[in-house]
């Protein structure tokens, strides 16, 4: 996935947002054949030189492999990974409960080996930093954008170390973006009063390649397998439930970790630093605006559950690069507000429909109500009674979504 194109006719190209997804759609115009500049508010390492450690992991869906695989990096991130062959859904009223449903996605049952791969969030950093560096990009390290002005020709982006020209900015700052606020684009939010807690931990029994995600009053308890009898953890909790877990000692931390985890992976130990986000869905009204394009958490802020997050920023990158490269084969600008035009109607669809999809779910998830765990509880067992319906919600997780849903606000 590279193109060859004389320098004077580059277009110039800056990202600002270092994360794996600025990084990735850095990648993917630079081999498009456009002179990338990368801006980030914080230091980017010297060559070879590693990044800091990062309590979170994704689970990567075919689609996101399939764009590494074409941005020629997967083969260096593979190494890392480890296979998810499924993923078990347990429905349960309190953490001590016996289950009231257990369901498991089995990625056999949709023609697959595997349904993605589990991978530390900052190998798939510095991997693709590294490549990026290789494709002659100019990084900025240290540069948080203060703002972008729009000149007749290009935008002018003022940034902590000097001003960057471009033809394009591409938005992958995240869900506080300043480039959207600069570009006084619109963004529909609403905090969920849910926090997310990130880790990873050592345990007894082994993973056997299955994700196990818990549906329990207060969010989601999911744990990933790592390589090796270790499994990364995503657990969900109230926000006053999160900060109270998150002063425990690292010994009463594990204890509580071993309490809701013991019975699917055995005794808890080696527990790893933990970090915490907050769940705030949310969504941009519009993905472009003139010489502009959102992409990743600049555009979006989706649920943890289901694996949709970076999945979903990455198929940003990944439809926003085949529409640069299509114009180019075409012989027509590469960055033409058509482009830019194809890529929001290609997107926003897909990104509302999991929205509403991903916010319904966590919602009824941490739901403590009856009736909510009872549709809950019958929804599961429903899956297993119905194998073509399991198949299709399969297939919806990793292909593009369009479905008639309203946001899950207004």
């Amino acid at each position: 996935m590279s193109i060859e194109v004389p320098a004077a006719s580059r277009p110039k190209v800056a990202v600002v947002g270092g994360g794996p997804t600025g990084l990735a759609a850095a990648l993917a115009l630079a081999r498009a054949g456009c002179a990338v500049s990368l801006l980030d508010a914080r230091p980017l390492p010297a060559a070879g030189a590693p990044l800091p450690e990062e309590a979170r992991t994704v689970a990567l869906l075919g689609p996101s492999i399939a764009l590494l695989e074409r941005l020629g990096v997967w083969g260096s991130l593979a190494v890392d990974s480890t296979p998810l062959r499924a993923l078990r859904l347990v429905s349960l009223a309190s953490d001590e409960a016996e289950p009231e449903a257990d369901v498991t996605f089995e990625a056999g049952e949709i023609g697959l080996g595997e349904l993605g791969r589990n991978l530390r969030i900052g190998r798939l950093r510095a991997v693709l930093l590294e490549a990026l560096r290789a494709a002659g990009a100019a990084l900025l390290g240290e540069a948080p954008l203060e703002t972008v002005a729009r000149e007749r020709d290009g935008l002018l982006l003022v940034h902590g170390r000097g001003t960057l020209w471009a033809d394009l900015v591409v938005a992958a700052d995240g869900r506080r973006s300043a480039v959207r606020r600069a570009l006084r684009l619109p963004a529909e939010q609403r905090p969920s009063g849910r926090v997310a807690i990130g880790t990873s931990f050592a345990h007894e029994r082994p993973h056997g390649c299955v994700s196990i995600e818990l549906h329990r009053p207060g969010g989601a308890f999911t744990m990933v397998p790592l390589p090796g009898d270790r499994s990364s953890l995503v657990w969900i909790e109230p926000e006053a439930s999160a900060r109270r877990l998150m002063r425990l000692s690292d010994a009463a931390f594990a204890t509580e970790v071993e309490r809701r985890a013991g019975r699917w992976l055995g005794a808890v130990r080696e527990v790893g630093p933990r970090e915490t986000w907050p769940l705030v869905p949310m969504v941009a009204a519009r993905l472009v605006a003139p010489r502009a394009v959102l992409l990743g958490e600049a555009a979006h802020a989706l649920s943890p559950v289901g694996a949709q997050g970076l999945n979903t920023s990455l198929r940003d990158v990944a439809v926003l690069a085949d529409l640069v490269e299509r114009a180019r084969a075409r012989g027509e600008p590469p960055l033409a507000p058509g482009v830019l035009l194809a890529y929001e109607r290609a997107r926003l669809p897909d990104i509302r429909a999991r929205l509403a999809v991903t916010e319904g779910l966590a919602a009824a998830v941490a739901s403590d109500l009856a009736p909510v765990r009872l549709a809950r509880t019958l929804g599961l067992r429903l899956l297993t009674a119905l194998p073509p319906l399991k198949r299709r919600i399969m297939h919806g997780l990793i292909r593009p979504m369009a479905l008639p849903l309203p946001l899950p606000f207004p």
